[in-house]
């Protein structure tokens, strides 16, 4: 036994002077909601081929249930969670209620008057745009919360840190949108004549991310040759992003409902793991608070598929209800920036990190 501990503590002390591994909530829970859920990419992927496999359908149908699942069941999910941090934290609400309240129905009354131009098309591919950038800024907010965690706040490995992240996350977005050479194509008929991005945005971005990504890897060779921690959690949150995004924009070809899943799923269990931590934390005295939404959140993400699915295949009176919600989605986009600006709610800041206490998790944030 006396073996046995020796050897555990050698063996932590040596992770202690190797690596360095704090994690917002633990290990465990870091690993499964703001990590490890990257695998979700690849789950859909293998979803819709299987579907396309052993389907009798239309092959628009096999989209379309692909699709369903997705926005049932994650997408819409996790944009309702949203709503325990603006209407039912009463403090937020009281500071921002005008916001939340007509600034909410005035999204919605926008969402009407699209629908009356016969601009919904063009709506939900900016939505989509708009949500590509959303995900990145939410995925470097993580970044950050990882940083600050660690005390990993070198100047060249924040420059690094950034420049490997940012460049290589737009190269793989730039990709989607550079010689579409056509309408970009919902579903079936609904189109939309979306600009079209120079290639030059995609070789400069992509050109960029390969030097940084050589530079960031030597200086994480230079970090352990002279006896500095790697910070794990920012490296795994690293390489879960950008393997995914790379595995979307580059390495394969979906329909665009297809490909709104693969990159989406992943952004959706990290949002839903972080709202379920605040909401536990926010809220300790109301008895599985976590649990209750979320299953209110999946209840309401049922209903709303089911009207996207009508809205997307039959594109009469069922799109005035599809669009308002669409307009939901872009409203938690727009708040999602400033309701978790921890640099102006050092409370909040704390109940959510404890002593580690960093800037952000959504970069929109800091």
């Amino acid at each position: 036994m006396a073996v046995t501990d020796a050897f555990t503590r050698s063996r932590d002390r040596l992770s202690r002077r190797w690596v360095s591994d704090r994690w917002i909530v633990s290990q465990r829970y870091d690993l499964c909601f703001f990590i490890g859920s990257c695998i979700l990419t690849l789950g859909f992927l293998g979803l819709y081929h299987l579907i396309q496999q052993f389907s009798r359908w239309d092959p628009d149908h096999s989209i379309l249930l692909t699709y369903f699942i997705f926005t049932a069941f994650f997408d819409q999910p996790h944009i309702f969670q949203t709503f325990s941090r603006t209407h039912f934290d009463p403090l937020e609400f009281k500071k921002r209620k005008n916001l939340h309240t007509w600034g909410l129905l005035s999204l919605i009354g926008i969402g009407f008057l699209v629908i009356g131009l016969g601009r919904e098309a063009d709506l939900i591919v900016f939505a989509a745009v708009f949500g590509s950038y959303h995900i990145i800024r939410q995925h470097y907010g993580f970044l950050k919360a990882y940083k600050n965690l660690n005390r990993d706040r070198d100047r060249i490995d924040d420059w690094l840190d950034f420049g490997v992240f940012n460049t290589g996350m737009f190269a793989c977005f730039f990709n989607d949108y550079t010689e579409i050479g056509g309408p970009v194509v919902i579903y079936q008929d609904l189109q939309s004549y979306f600009p079209e991005l120079p290639p030059i945005f995609v070789d400069v971005t992509w050109s960029l991310f390969l030097f940084f990504l050589f530079l960031f890897v030597a200086r994480q060779v230079h970090r352990l040759v002279t006896g500095l921690p790697i910070n794990l959690p920012k490296i795994l949150l690293l390489a879960a992003t950008l393997s995914t995004h790379y595995l979307v924009y580059f390495a394969t070809a979906t329909p665009f409902l297809v490909a709104e899943a693969l990159e989406t799923a992943y952004h959706n269990v990290q949002y839903q793991g972080w709202m379920m931590h605040y909401q536990t934390q926010r809220f300790p005295n109301i008895k599985n608070i976590a649990l209750k939404w979320f299953a209110v959140a999946m209840a309401y993400g049922l209903i709303v598929g089911i009207i996207e699915i009508f809205g997307l295949s039959d594109r009469g009176w069922s799109m005035w209800l599809f669009v308002p919600f669409t307009m939901i989605v872009l409203y938690h986009y727009l708040v999602d920036g400033i309701i978790w600006k921890f640099s102006k709610q050092p409370e909040l800041r704390a109940l959510l990190f404890g002593s580690g206490q960093p800037t952000s998790v959504n970069d929109e944030n800091s």
